[in-house]
């Protein structure tokens, strides 16, 4: 048996295409018709009349039909989907399916908009349900630091190893089951943190500067040309500390403001920084023993002192 493909536009004719789209406007009882309204009712997929017609109003205007409403249903006032509209939304269907770290096939099934409308708003799938307050349930193409991030932002509110049935929104960004898909299971994951944070740095960088060294005669120049001009090698460490830096010295610290005690773990709306005792611009390094952690409140108390 030989398996051939129909050739394009042989499929469907244009006739019959139109034909369903008045049928279903009829059906409704209207003038005009939303890709939405179609989906639901129409007998083709509207991805096929746009790609037969040029766009969804080239469609309707086929059809002999008014554009009475916007592409995605709302009234001819309103220039773009409400942000709340599509919040409350995505969180009506994930209670529907039950499912906290809702996928764009489960949304398509049964929520009001277009999945391509509502990632463009916010760039990504995973940064519309993080708008929402869902779980991202999957980071694809990501390195093992996005996934350590999450964590470490987990242990800190908690002040301590995070448990398995703790790993869910809005604590964590990123649910239990992606770990275990990433690193085998919720232990791998957790060992591979650890193996990662107690890992050597290596973050010193080096900085170079001419200066010209004072010489008391040509001769000696002559001599030792070389020492004519002189580099001066000043080794730094960046000025911002890394993640695995920031975790170790908040562990030291024991997830709380040296200075006055608070902890994201009795007050979610602590945000601790990472200090440095001696400041980086006078000479101070970014080395655990040179940091220390602050809230918020203390941290520019601090600036505005200085």
């Amino acid at each position: 048996m030989k398996f051939t493909l129909t050739e394009p536009k042989k499929q469907f004719s244009s006739d019959e295409l139109i034909k369903d789209l008045k049928k279903v406007a009829s059906s409704l009882n209207q003038q005009s018709i939303s890709i939405r309204e179609y989906a639901k009712s129409g007998k083709y997929s509207p991805q096929t009349l746009k790609k037969r017609f040029g766009s969804w109003k080239n469609a309707i205007s086929k059809a002999g039909l008014s554009e009475s409403k916007r592409l995605w249903g709302g009234s001819l006032s309103e220039t773009s989907i409400p942000e709340k509209s599509i919040k409350d939304d995505l969180i009506r269907v994930s209670k529907l399916v039950n499912i906290q770290s809702l996928t764009l096939g489960e949304y398509a099934k049964h929520g009001k908009y277009s999945t391509s409308a509502i990632s463009k708003r916010w760039g990504s799938w995973n940064k519309a349900k993080e708008k929402a307050g869902l779980n991202v349930g999957r980071l694809y193409n990501t390195s093992n630091e996005a996934y350590f991030l999450n964590l470490a932002d987990v242990w800190q509110k908690l002040g301590r190893q995070p448990k398995y049935r703790e790993v869910t929104a809005p604590l964590s960004k990123l649910h239990v089951s992606s770990y275990e898909r990433k690193y085998g299971s919720w232990r791998g994951a957790l060992e591979a943190f650890v193996e990662y944070m107690n890992s050597e740095t290596g973050e010193v960088v080096t900085e170079q500067k001419e200066e010209e060294l004072p010489l008391s005669s040509k001769d000696e120049i002559f001599k030792k040309p070389e020492l004519a001009i002189s580099k001066v090698v000043i080794k730094r460490t960046n000025r911002i500390a890394n993640l695995r830096q920031r975790f170790m010295v908040m562990k030291k610290d024991k997830f709380k403001c040296v200075k006055c005690g608070a902890s994201p773990a009795s007050n979610p709306k602590v945000v601790l920084h990472i200090d440095h005792i001696i400041a980086w611009s006078k000479g101070g390094e970014t080395v655990e023993s040179n940091l220390q952690t602050l809230c918020q409140d203390c941290n520019l108390g601090k600036s505005n002192v200085i």
